[in-house]
């Protein structure tokens, strides 16, 4: 049983977070540009399907949404449940770091973009980071993009550890705890707390060479593009419940990246 399977039915609570609104603009930002009619995408670590239903907002009509909790399927087919009776969604139940083609025809090469929210932190070493671009690459065209949402990039985790182990980062949700230095010295362990009634679950946030070495050696000869997340306007600052000064130091210390790395 994966941590998420016990988490399915409550793991929805993450949607309604002031700043999980501000994530989904800085996606679809990232992300419009790229998308073109009839292509066929592919999305890692789908959950209960957040993303899957905004891809078909944003015009996408041929989906592959994988993830490796059955529990958190059954509640994305729910959601989404009009596409798949159009033929137009397909979910699957897989391991992204198992190199495996998410093709309807099992055939490799298949998919014109691929998009893992908060996927790539599940890697507990190099080797699966390594191993999650790698299933990326045999499964996109040449050429194509995979754009992922990860914990801000940087090379010093450790301090961006003890950073939010402060105000106003200690009263925020989602609370990221940062556990301890990883023996590689690649990353850290990051708890990643949703509310106060214990919703929580265990991530790993690397360093941002980490990403782009995992990435360059998973097959992503491309173009490596980082994008910074960043802010709406002051009347998110008051849905976060912040003063200006605080604001000003969440602005600086960035929750999320956004790495589009090109095949």
């Amino acid at each position: 049983m994966t941590q998420y399977d016990s988490l399915s039915s409550t793991y929805d609570v993450f949607d309604t977070l002031p700043y999980r609104q501000m994530e989904w603009e800085n996606v679809y930002r990232a992300v419009s540009p790229l998308l073109r009619p009839g292509m066929k995408v592919l999305e890692l670590a789908c959950g209960t399907g957040c993303y899957t239903s905004r891809f078909f907002d944003w015009g996408v009509t041929d989906m592959t949404a994988v993830d490796i909790s059955r529990p958190m399927l059954a509640e994305a087919a729910i959601r989404a449940h009009h596409h798949i009776e159009a033929g137009n969604l397909r979910l699957v139940a897989a391991d992204g770091t198992e190199t495996q083609s998410f093709a309807p025809d099992h055939s490799s090469c298949y998919f014109y973009l691929a998009f893992g929210a908060w996927f790539l932190n599940y890697a507990e070493n190099k080797a699966q980071l390594r191993a999650m671009f790698r299933n990326m690459a045999q499964n996109l065209r040449p050429g194509a993009p995979f754009i992922a949402i990860v914990p801000h990039p940087t090379d010093d985790v450790g301090a961006r550890g003890e950073m939010y182990n402060k105000p106003p980062f200690n009263r925020m949700f989602p609370r990221n705890k940062y556990t301890e230095p990883l023996e590689s010295g690649d990353g850290y362990g990051l708890r990643v707390l949703l509310d106060n009634n214990g919703v929580d679950f265990m991530t790993w946030h690397m360093k941002r060479e980490v990403y782009e070495e995992a990435a360059r050696l998973g097959g992503f000869q491309g173009r490596l593009e980082w994008r910074r997340e960043f802010l709406l306007d002051d009347v998110w600052k008051r849905r976060f419940d912040l003063t200006s000064d605080e604001w000003q130091i969440r602005e600086a210390n960035p929750h999320f990246g956004i790495l589009i790395a090109w095949k």
